[in-house]
């Protein structure tokens, strides 16, 4: 199957066609930037990670910035496919880092908390705010640079 470049922004859909995310890498930034800006239902949002993870896969770059600020939805049950079947799929994409920014709301807060508790194979921290979450990844980018 060939692999979607991201030189320019990719929409995700849902299965009825309504824009999910947006994927994109920018060339001022050595992330790849998901904003989720859709409400759906957890077996969209199973596909769309799964063709997220497509997109990461031969993209060479192990670090995402992804924004929920403006998306809807509990994502509490689908967070054991996450760790269980998605994690697995995106560290063999070459993910390691992912700076998550939640939705102003709760719920969003303690999805991304329960989340982050849990064994993915890469390092997940959730923000509230879009520029402490670059600040965490510049600071994992530049980690990596020194170490190598």
């Amino acid at each position: 199957m060939e692999r979607p470049s991201i030189m320019k922004k990719l929409e995700l859909r849902t299965s009825t066609g309504d824009i999910f995310a947006y994927v994109s890498k920018e060339k001022d930034t050595p992330w790849i930037y998901v904003q989720w800006v859709g409400n759906v239902d957890v077996d969209d949002l199973k596909r769309i990670m799964v063709q997220y993870t497509n997109v990461l896969t031969g993209q060479n770059c192990p670090y995402v910035l992804s924004d929920r600020r403006i998306s809807k939805g509990n994502w509490f049950e689908i967070n054991h496919w996450i760790e269980h079947k998605w994690a697995p799929m995106a560290v063999e994409a070459g993910l390691q880092y992912i700076a998550h920014v939640t939705a102003p709301v709760a719920i969003s807060k303690l999805t991304s908390r329960d989340l982050a508790s849990r064994i993915l194979g890469f390092e997940f921290k959730s923000f509230d705010a879009i520029e402490d979450a670059k600040d965490w990844l510049k600071q994992r980018i530049a980690q990596a640079q020194h170490s190598t």
